[in-house]
């Protein structure tokens, strides 16, 4: 048995499609390249193959990780190469690595995300450093969220979670980059940003207007 990753990108329209659907159009990449995937023992055996972060639906990616375990060994040149000849537009294989078998899986190593959020305004005058900085500033960073066992509403802080933030205006957009704890110990959403933020300076914004694209995952050592 050997075990890979891959690192991809994801655009266009098919950043519409779901990272179960995704996990599916793998999965019968792998099959038409002939790269047999390694199954789970059981009655209901299915591909050894995850995210290191499943992807929000309508979010673009720069640096998406797939891992999977496989039956037999490959070249990873060859990996990368024959899956780039027949995935569809909008996905491309950036670079395939070997990586050690029977060790931690990316999901249970993933610790931050990089993502930038483009929020579209006409005439934006105010001083973004200054409105992030005062954001920042502030003790606490308070949102209400829904437990699942429960039910209830628990009011969390989500500074400690917000490892950089820096914002400029670019072309009618406020660029907001930053660096968020992700993974499954602490995981913020970058939607959670964007609400408070636009919250805490005032600034009206359609969501249906916002592009947020994620640049990066980071893995413990």
């Amino acid at each position: 048995m050997s075990r890979y990753v891959i690192k991809f990108y994801k655009e266009g329209t098919i950043r519409y499609i779901s990272h179960l659907d995704i996990l599916r159009l793998f999965k019968r990449s792998f099959k038409r390249v002939n790269v047999r995937l390694q199954y789970s023992q059981g009655f209901n055996p299915h591909p050894k193959m995850s995210f290191a972060q499943p992807l929000s639906l309508g979010y673009f990616s720069s640096s998406e990780y797939l891992e999977f375990d496989t039956t037999n060994s490959y070249l990873t040149s060859d990996i990368k190469e024959k899956l780039n000849t027949i995935l569809p537009e909008g996905i491309h294989i950036l670079s395939c690595e070997e990586l050690p078998v029977g060790g931690k899986t990316l999901a249970a190593l993933t610790k931050a995300a990089d993502y930038e959020i483009a929020l579209p305004v006409m005439g934006f005058r105010r001083d973004i450093h200054g409105l992030v900085t005062k954001y920042m500033a502030q003790d606490q960073i308070l949102i209400q969220k829904r437990q699942k066992k429960s039910g209830k509403d628990l009011e969390v802080d989500i500074k400690p979670m917000i490892l950089e933030l820096t914002g400029s205006v670019n072309d009618n957009n406020i660029m907001i980059t930053t660096k968020l704890s992700a993974g499954s110990t602490a995981n913020l959403s970058p939607e959670m940003i964007l609400s408070t933020f636009c919250s805490f300076a005032e600034i009206p914004y359609d969501r249906a207007e916002v592009r947020i694209q994620r640049t990066e995952i980071y893995f413990d050592d």
